[in-house]
């Protein structure tokens, strides 16, 4: 027998009439390797090809795969018989490839032949191993990755672990572009039930040709799943290694391009394979080639990484984490995610309550972001435009409303119909982005002085600045930064027209995030913990590593990484106190707020959402859409920004404040009844720094190498919003590498 296979035998014939994705990959090796790919890819094309021959009976396709078997057996042992057999013989021999993954692959293949549905994860992880992780790890002794590193054992470790999760991402890849394909040619759905019901998906809907909502955001995870793979496999390329895996390297750009285009495609594969085209393919190997010949940046090993607060900061941390190829877990003292901006459903009536009133706007481009990837936009009702509505005493009712043109058009129309200015207050403010440009905020310059400085007159500041300044920073002028102020004000009001507009949540601030991102993170082998609190993190003598995570109930944990995503207060106590992180925490002072939600038999307010002018009342935001179906009445939350004094007060004597002030304002409300109340207050909802003084806020790296931050409390360019909460915790992630 010849120590090679024969050139133009059976093995590189299937191997050119495929035309596969796969097979691609093989021009850039050289030619005995690529006689060998060619000759071991014939055999798994051709083993799957057996259990795909529907028109067999079963009892034939499973004596053609036990034959196959034999012919494995016979080539370590015998002469096997089959002429592919005999061909895959002198290359196993030549490679020293071991019998396991072949038989794997037997295995996977077979498979199909008793399966068309999985159950869990577990279940189809073993199928992806055997028909895609065996075959990897074949390929890489072929290209003399395990053969070579065999006498380093944790580079050989390595290499098969590469292997096993890049054939775990192409597997996962062609599960999510052939789900109508598989259905519909053999019956067969890969994506396991138990996700299904997560989705609240059922079978019909795989048919097609539509995606349910529940349909996107279970595809949505597969991609999510994919992407976790093809990055933790990335992650694990060996140095060493990567001059002899140029055929993976290629097929991995592939593959990727393969992926992100069903994602742009938005998911739409119910109607059928989503492919590249011979151009996107040509474009995909070419750059694959260049990649090659750029230095190597070894990334930082899969690591196991502990965020500490689920918060929309610890929440994004997370997803970014995970999604790069790290192993996750999301820890969260309480029952729910959301932190500061969580719900729950209120006990007496069955109403999903934010624990305080928020808002998004379109300039929240990472929280939309965050959302979106997670299919759950259709919770955000969305207002296209600015539109608000303003009461006061001297005026009466106005309303602030945006229109669709271009900046500053946009704005401008809005102004004009805005009662409560005069035509020097519209021309100030229309002057603001010109004057600031040449007139910037200073460091730690407070809002009231800044404004002055840029000729903002007082009708200005009374009707616009001042309930834009407590909305967005919960803070007076007298006391907020200029610089957070002015660039939220530079994002959401002299933005893009979308930018100014606003979303709020249908089914509470939780649900935006919860119960997808459980199971996003749980799909790339991490883990959600709620109703578990953090007792304390337990350093090294030196304070430079983080050595175990101690939990309230005693036991502790270690983890690779740690990243603390809680508010300022909790993370002072955590962070060693030599770090400078944990001394510019103590430095930051509560912003407290106050909200109640009324429930009434009447309307109260005019919008959507209402500012009150010259009250101790700031807003009110008609929620009566959130109301469970088939109730009655209406439901309102107010809020008062920068409490003092009114924090200690009754909720009796709040609402009758608020109801009072709402009843002076609105004259029509006057004969609305509460029917029933919840009181929020919160001590410290915001944070606020020393009036004249810069705020220093710490990035996410501290001087323990292990330990990360995140939270809107640190360096965002932002307030204490949902956005930067977010944006900090994405930059944690990548701060984390």
């Amino acid at each position: 027998m010849s120590s090679s296979p024969v050139p133009g035998g059976t093995g590189e014939r299937i191997t050119r009439r495929s035309g596969s994705n796969l097979a691609l990959s093989f021009i850039c090796l050289p030619k005995e390797q690529r006689r060998a790919m060619s000759t071991f890819y014939a055999f798994c094309r051709t083993v799957d090809d057996v259990v795909d021959e529907t028109t067999a009976p079963q009892p034939m396709r499973q004596a053609k795969l036990h034959k196959w078997r034999d012919d494995i057996a016979a080539i370590y042992q015998g002469t096997p018989e089959q002429p592919l057999a005999k061909e895959l013989a002198p290359m196993v021999r030549k490679y020293l490839i071991p019998p396991e993954p072949l038989l794997e692959i037997l295995d996977g293949v077979e498979m199909d032949l008793t399966k068309s549905r999985y159950e869990n994860f577990e279940e189809l992880g073993k199928y992806c191993y055997g028909v895609a992780s065996a075959v990897g790890l074949v390929s890489i002794n072929i290209f003399c990755c395990q053969t070579r590193a065999a006498r380093d054992y944790a580079i050989a470790l390595a290499a098969r672990d590469y292997a096993i999760a890049l054939g775990m991402a192409f597997q996962l890849t062609n599960i999510l572009r052939d789900v109508a394909y598989d259905l519909k040619r053999f019956g067969r759905i890969y994506i396991p039930r138990s996700e299904w019901v997560a989705f609240g998906v059922k079978e019909t809907d795989f048919q097609g040709p539509n995606l349910t909502p529940g349909m996107d955001r279970l595809l949505r995870m597969q991609y999510f799943r994919a992407r976790h793979y093809f990055e933790k496999a990335d992650r694990l390329l060996p140095e060493a290694d990567r001059p002899h895996l140029s055929a993976a390297l290629i097929m991995t750009e592939v593959y990727r391009d393969l992926l992100e285009k069903i994602r742009r495609r938005k998911f739409d594969v119910l109607k059928g394979p989503i492919k590249l085209s011979r151009w996107e393919k040509l474009l995909a190997l070419r750059r694959g080639q260049k990649l090659l010949k750029r230095e190597f940046v070894p990334r930082r090993p899969p690591a196991r990484v502990a965020v500490i607060g689920g918060g929309y900061a610890g929440c994004s941390a997370a997803f970014s984490l995970a999604r790069e190829g790290h192993l996750v877990e999301l820890i969260e003292a309480k029952p729910q995610l959301g932190g500061r901006a969580h719900s729950y459903r209120e006990a007496k009536t069955g109403t999903i309550l934010d624990n305080g009133q928020h808002i998004l706007m379109g300039c929240y481009h990472e929280t939309l972001a965050l959302v979106a990837e997670m299919g759950n936009l259709n919770r955000l009702e969305r207002h296209d435009r600015l539109d608000l509505h303003f009461v006061s005493p001297k005026k009466g009712q106005t309303v602030l409303r945006s229109s669709p043109l271009p900046p500053p058009f946009h704005l401008l129309a809005g102004l004009f119909g805005f009662r409560e200015l005069t035509w020097l207050d519209r021309w100030a403010i229309l002057h603001l982005p010109g004057r600031a440009r040449s007139t910037p905020p200073k460091q730690g310059e407070t809002v009231q002085a800044w404004l002055e400085r840029v000729r903002q007159t007082p009708g200005s500041v009374r009707a616009l600045w001042e309930p834009f300044c407590l909305a967005a920073l919960n803070a007076p002028i007298q006391l907020a930064d200029a610089c957070l102020f002015w660039e939220v004000t530079r994002r959401g009001l002299f933005g893009t027209s979308q930018d100014a507009a606003i979303y709020l949540d249908k089914d509470g601030l939780s649900g935006l995030i919860s119960p997808e991102l459980n199971a996003f993170i749980e799909s790339a082998e991490g883990k959600v913990r709620t109703a578990t609190p953090v007792e304390e993190l337990k350093y090294d003598e030196i304070h430079q590593h983080v050595q175990t995570v101690k939990f309230k109930d005693g036991t502790e944990e270690k983890y690779d990484v740690v990243v603390l995503a809680v508010p300022w207060t909790p993370a002072a106590k955590m962070i060693p106190a030599v770090d400078r992180a944990s001394q510019l925490a103590a430095m930051l002072k509560p912003g407290p707020i106050l909200g109640v939600h009324l429930w009434t038999d009447r309307p109260l307010t005019p919008g959507l959402i209402t500012g009150f002018l010259d009250s101790p009342l700031h807003w009110v935001f008609d929620r009566t859409s959130t109301l469970p179906p088939g109730s009655s009445g209406y439901l309102y939350a107010a809020v008062i920004s920068a409490v003092t004094d009114l924090i200690d007060q009754t909720g009796k004597y709040l609402v009758e404040l608020i109801l009072g002030e709402i009843q002076r304002m609105v004259p029509e409300s006057r004969e609305a009844k509460v029917t029933h109340h919840v009181v929020y207050k919160s001590r410290d909802a915001t944070f606020w720094g020393q009036p004249g003084m810069p705020l220093a806020r710490p990035g996410p790296v501290t001087s323990v190498e292990n330990l990360f931050l995140a939270g809107d409390w640190t360096e965002t360019g932002l307030p204490a919003t949902i956005e930067g909460a977010v944006l900090s915790g994405f930059k944690a992630a990548d701060a984390v590498g």
